[in-house]
C-alpha cells in the first residue's frame, strides 16, 4: 500500500508542478501576444483544444480562428491542457507551445529590429 501512496503523491506532485508551468506558460504568451503588431500573427500548427482539429493564430487580440470569436490566450491553454488528458501529454502540449513561444519571441525580436 505505501508504494501505491507514493505513487498518488508523485501523481498529485507532477500535476500540481503542470499546473504551475502552465500559468507561466499563460502569461509568456499574453506578453508575446501584447507585443505583437496588429500586422502580424502566428500559426499554432499541432496544438489541438478538441476534435476535429482547427487552426489557431496568435495575434495581439489573443487566440484567432478563422470564423469564430476571438478566444483569450488563457482559455486557449486550459482547453488545450484539458484535451490532453494524461500527464505525460500535457508535458507534450507545454513542450510545443513553450517551442512556439520561442519562435514567437524571436519573431517579434526581428520585427522591432528591422522597423
Amino acid at each position: 500500500m505505501q508504494r501505491i501512496n507514493n505513487l498518488i503523491n508523485g501523481m498529485a506532485l507532477l500535476e500540481e508542478e503542470i499546473s504551475n508551468t502552465a500559468e507561466i506558460i499563460k502569461e509568456e504568451y499574453n506578453k508575446a501576444s501584447s507585443a505583437m503588431m496588429e500586422t502580424h500573427n502566428y500559426f499554432l500548427n499541432g496544438i489541438q483544444t478538441g476534435q476535429p482539429s482547427k487552426s489557431y493564430l496568435l495575434t495581439r487580440k489573443g487566440i484567432e480562428v478563422l470564423g469564430e470569436e476571438v478566444i483569450s490566450i488563457d482559455i486557449f491553454i486550459d482547453n488545450v491542457l484539458n484535451f490532453s488528458n494524461y500527464p505525460n501529454k500535457k508535458i507534450e502540449v507545454l513542450k510545443d507551445l513553450a517551442m512556439h513561444l520561442q519562435k514567437i519571441n524571436q519573431m517579434i525580436i526581428e520585427s522591432t529590429t528591422t522597423t
